[in-house]
């Protein structure tokens, strides 16, 4: 990776973090902290009562194109996405992210419980478009502690949803 991307990912990490942090704290008694940024996962966090939780952080993109675009960057010459937007490709990138984040967490050792943070960089889908296709969403399965989605919905509101809570 080069300096320029590892900048770029921390900011976009702890952009997350702090969203996370609010929220989170917003709704429970024992509240989060950012203690540092790390690597294998991606920020160390500890709560009021001094437990540290690992949080491995992920965003979720339409398309590579959407991606570029977002984070400023060229495109190339690339004109959009070849055929309509669906929901369907958006949950499937969803699903492939979780899937991956699982597999990298396997190589974790920590001392802590982790959580995965995913959040929801692409303003193409509204959560309540993504809650209404839940059932498609892959579940996750045990390698995290919590399963978290940030996302917005059509406003410049963050909301918080885990995703370990999809079959209410």
């Amino acid at each position: 990776m080069t300096n320029r991307h590892n900048v770029e990912k921390r900011m976009l990490e702890r952009a997350a973090v702090r969203e996370f942090i609010r929220l989170y704290n917003g709704r429970h008694p024992v509240k989060l902290r950012l203690l540092y940024q790390h690597d294998r996962p991606d920020a160390i966090l500890q709560d009021s009562r001094g437990t540290k939780l690992g949080l491995e952080i992920t965003h979720l993109f339409y398309d590579a194109a959407e991606a570029k675009a977002l984070l400023g960057r060229p495109d190339n010459g690339a004109s959009g996405p070849a055929s309509p937007l669906s929901l369907a490709h958006l949950i499937a990138q969803l699903n492939a992210l979780i899937k991956r984040k699982e597999s990298k967490k396997q190589s974790y050792d920590p001392s802590y419980p982790i959580s995965l943070l995913i959040r929801n960089a692409s303003p193409t889908f509204r959560l309540s478009e993504i809650w209404a296709a839940r059932e498609h969403i892959r579940k996750p399965n045990d390698q995290f502690m919590d399963t978290w989605f940030l996302t917005r919905d059509g406003t410049p509101d963050w909301k918080l949803i885990n995703l370990d809570d999809l079959s209410h």
